[in-house]
Order: structure tokens, then C-alpha cells, then sequence
């Protein structure tokens, strides 16, 4: 018997799925890549925005349509926000809400008449990078967002055993472990937090290197950047989700800084280390955005170092604050301002590209072509196609140098593998 995954959406759910992907091996059910004649498909949801919904729904519908046997299971998000007789109408055989997707493989094994767990199978890992969920949940209520609503208040796994999820990832062979959760900055685990669990990450035995999650403006971003600049097992790439830089919009967001505290925090990092990667998410065309708080927004995000931006127009979220607010921007024009952001983020990220053009650079291999060029995202999170690698390499940390750039995909030969 076997089971395939889609998931949709952000990290979070992709380190939810791989957790159903053991949970199913250990019970005798192979993982297969999606797409393959599979016993059961799993659709694990977004519904971030309206737009993210209706592509799980969309494929929901072709999934019955083409697979109309598989046993077909649905968690995630748009559960909490989508009528169960949609569902109902979709013919889903099993729709996992929130308060029961740590039930997940059991209820599928039920539905079987699977009432006991067989010897373990080999489960087909779903990338080289391992998600270690650290929390869920989020209590921030920015007018946007629908995430309190589908995943709760926030709550944190317990420190040991987070620790011990990240020794059994690195000794499975993976070579970086991405932390990650619904807003990171919240854990809290018996008086320990963030940067107290990232120490004790970071100095595992084995570990290639430590990737951290999108952090909230304002919240434990400076300790962590301290972290950063004295740890070299933990990627020097910060993403923060300012969402825009004019100080009325976040107001109105209902965010918890100014842009002035972003830049002095941003500026901060960059001095302590000079080649940090620097995300940002920007909303375009947030209600209330005029022309003029735009050109801040701009303004802000040319002036200040970042080199990667993740740009998404305003999505009207039912259920949401911001869906019900006045001075709405026009599609039309929030898909223009996207366009114009987009040519900032393709102008910063070519020039950071180009730093490290001549430069050494660590890689981690995700996969191999027939002519032994691998490609795979360095520490810093750009990517990079590597020449003259051994099939051995994926999966691993190699060592090469950029001898130039396509755009901001760096072309690399291979040094050695480490």
C-alpha cells in the first residue's frame, strides 16, 4: 500500500507532511512522488489568500476526477475556512480538522481497518533539506491574515524534544535542518526561547548547517542576528515580513514596528555581517496604500540591504479585518505596483549575486542532471548550478567557486564535497 502528498503553502505544512510521511512508513505504507498510482493521496491545504484556496480546490476536483480509487484525504488550512459541503461535494473520503491533525495517520488507518502498525518501509525523503516544526500557531491578528483563525493560538513542541527531531534528521543523512513554525519568534518552552533552542541546534554533532524561518519584525530578531554572526553552522539569511514601508500602512496592518526600527535592526545585521542574505515579504496594495505611501515602500526597500524580496498583491481574505476596509486599491494597480517592486528585487538580487561571483561558496546539492551539474542554494539562499560533481553528491554540502552568474543563478565549479 502506498500514500503521495500535495502540499501547498509554506514551510510549516512541509514539515507537517514529512511528519505523516513517517508516520505512514512506520505503519507499512511506502511514500510515492505525487503524480504515481498511489492507495492514498494526501492534500495538505493553504489558504493564505483567496487565490492559494481555490488552487487547492482546483486540484482537490482533478484529483478525484483523475484517481477516482485513491483513498483521498484532506488537512491543512482552507480546512478551517472552507464549508464542509464543499468538501462533501468534492467526494473527499476524509477531512482532517485542526484539533485532529496529530491524528492524521491513525484516522487513515482506521478508515483502512489498519488497527495496528506493520514493520517499517523505506519512506522516500521528500528533499534534502529536513523542516523541524518547532510551534504553530499565531496570536498577532494582523488585519490580513487568516492564520489565527485556521491554526490557533500559539504553541510550542517541547525543547528536548525538538532537540532530539534534529539529531534523528542529521543522523537520517540530512545535511541541513530548516527551523520553521507559524511564527517562530514565539516559542516558548519552560522559560526557554528562540535563540536558547537555536543554541542548542546549532551545536549538534553532525550538522551541515542550520537554516532559521521567516522572523517577526519586533519581536527576537536582534539576538538572533547576534547568533548568526557567531555561529558558522547557521545560514547567514534573515527573512523578515515588513509587508511595507510606510508607517500609516502598518499602522492600519495592525504590524508592531515602524519601518525606522526594521532599518535600524536591517542596518545592524549588515554591519556584523556584510554578505547576509536579507528577505523581505511586501504586500502590494494594501487598503489605504496611496501613490505616495507606495514610493515609501519603494523607497525603503531600494534604500536599505536587502537582496531578496517576496512580492504578493493584496488578497481580499474573507474572515479578515482588511477584507472589510475602505480605500481599496484597484487589482489593476496592486498588480502594477507588484510588477514594480518585482524590478527592485530583480536588480538587488542580480548585484548580490554578482558579490560572490570569484568567491567560495558552500551548496547543498538537491539534485544531479546526467552531466554531473548539480544544483542546490547556498547558505546565503541563492542558487547555484555546479559543474563536475560525482552522483554522490546530492544531498551533500559542496565547496565550489562562482566563476560568473546567469541573472542571479550562480555558475559554479565544484572544489571538493564536505
Amino acid at each position: 500500500m502506498t500514500v503521495a502528498f500535495k502540499t501547498f503553502g509554506c514551510r510549516l505544512n512541509q514539515a507537517e507532511t514529512a511528519q505523516y510521511a513517517a508516520a505512514f512508513a512506520a505503519a507499512g505504507i511506502a511514500n510515492v512522488p505525487f503524480g504515481m498510482p498511489t492507495d492514498i493521496v494526501v492534500v495538505h491545504t493553504c489558504t493564505v489568500t483567496r487565490t492559494a484556496e481555490d488552487t487547492c480546490l482546483k486540484q482537490i476536483r482533478q484529483l478525484r476526477r483523475n484517481a477516482p480509487e485513491a483513498l483521498l484525504v484532506v488537512s491543512g488550512c482552507a480546512v478551517e475556512t472552507v464549508a464542509a459541503q464543499t468538501f462533501d461535494a468534492l467526494t473527499v473520503d476524509l477531512v482532517i480538522p485542526r484539533e485532529h491533525k496529530d491524528e492524521l495517520v491513525a484516522r487513515v488507518l482506521r478508515h483502512l481497518g489498519i488497527d495496528t502498525p506493520r514493520p517499517p518501509v523505506p519512506c522516500r525523503p521528500l528533499a534534502h533539506r529536513a523542516t523541524l516544526k518547532i510551534q504553530d500557531g499565531c496570536d498577532f491578528a494582523c488585519a490580513y491574515c487568516i492564520i489565527p483563525h485556521t491554526r490557533g493560538k500559539p504553541q510550542s513542541r517541547p525543547f528536548d524534544a525538538c532537540v532530539q527531531e534534529a539529531r534523528e534528521r542529521i543522523a537520517a543523512g540530512f545535511a541541513e535542518v530548516v527551523v520553521t513554525g507559524c511564527n517562530i519568534a514565539c516559542y516558548a518552552d519552560a522559560g526557554r526561547r528562540l535563540p536558547d533552542l537555536l543554541t542548542a541546534l546549532a551545536t549538534l554533532p553532525g550538522l551541515g548547517r542550520l537554516r532559521i524561518g521567516s522572523i517577526e519584525p519586533g519581536t527576537v530578531e536582534r539576538e538572533v542576528i547576534a547568533q548568526m554572526a557567531e555561529c558558522p553552522t547557521i545560514c547567514r539569511f534573515l527573512h523578515l515580513p515588513i509587508q511595507s514601508g510606510d508607517n500609516a500602512v502598518l499602522a492600519r496592518m495592525r504590524r508592531r514596528y515602524t519601518i525606522e526600527e526594521v532599518a535600524a535592526t536591517v542596518s545592524d545585521a549588515a554591519q556584523r555581517m556584510p554578505d547576509l542574505g536579507l528577505g523581505a515579504d511586501l504586500i502590494a496594495g494594501f487598503p489605504g496604500e496611496t501613490p505616495e505611501r507606495f514610493e515609501r515602500t519603494k523607497h525603503w526597500v531600494s534604500q536599505l540591504p536587502f537582496n531578496n524580496l517576496h512580492v504578493f498583491p493584496f488578497s481580499e481574505r474573507p474572515g479578515t479585518a482588511a477584507a472589510t476596509f475602505d480605500g481599496t486599491v484597484p487589482p489593476a494597480e496592486r498588480k502594477r505596483r507588484v510588477r514594480e517592486l518585482n524590478r527592485i528585487r530583480t536588480r538587488l538580487r542580480e548585484a548580490f549575486a554578482e558579490q560572490w561571483v570569484g568567491r567560495t561558496v558552500r551548496v547543498l546539492i538537491e539534485r544531479i542532471d546526467s552531466a554531473g551539474r548539480g544544483s542546490g542554494w547556498t547558505g546565503e539562499y541563492l542558487a547555484c548550478r555546479v559543474e563536475g560533481l560525482p552522483a554522490s553528491a546530492e544531498g551533500r554540502l559542496v565547496s565550489c567557486v562562482p566563476y560568473a552568474r546567469d541573472a542571479d543563478l550562480l555558475l559554479a565549479r565544484s572544489l571538493q564535497q564536505s
